[in-house]
């Protein structure tokens, strides 16, 4: 359970983060800054819940390395999206 938990606070935390730049182009006006710290404060969380599963070292590294991709995979969601609008 706390593996769902710990993927699914990561995913909302990238997300959040993702649209509060200014380059993203998933939503049409970018989130304000404030939302940004609750995307940080969401990977803290998935952090502890990945605590609470895995070793420190496998926690560290499985929460690292979904977080990085999850924030590469998040803006290539845009370019789908774009194909759809054109066509």
């Amino acid at each position: 359970m706390f593996q769902i938990t710990a993927l699914v606070l990561t995913l909302c935390g990238a997300t959040l983060i993702y649209l509060t730049n200014r380059h993203q182009g998933l939503i049409r006006q970018r989130l304000p800054k404030p939302i940004r710290q609750i995307g940080y404060g969401l990977f803290i969380l998935a952090l502890a819940c990945w605590l609470q599963v895995l070793t420190t070292s496998a926690a560290i590294f499985t929460w690292i390395f979904t977080s990085i991709t999850l924030l590469t995979c998040i803006p290539l969601l845009s370019l789908s999206k774009k194909r759809e609008d054109n066509g």
